[in-house]
């Protein structure tokens, strides 16, 4: 059960950082974004895209 539950945490890890990359105006800083948690990731994206959920 934890190795289906790191894959989702990783889909959706990466989810979130290929979104911050569309949205944002640098693409150079995907290796920035690897080191962040899910909870960073998702914070980040809500408050640079206020219309996302």
């Amino acid at each position: 059960m934890s190795t289906h539950l790191r894959i989702g945490i990783d889909t959706l890890k990466k989810y979130y950082i290929n979104k911050l990359i569309q949205s944002g105006p640098d693409k150079d800083f995907k290796t920035e974004l690897d080191s962040l948690t899910l909870s960073e990731l998702k914070l980040i994206l809500k408050n640079q895209i206020p219309n996302q959920k």
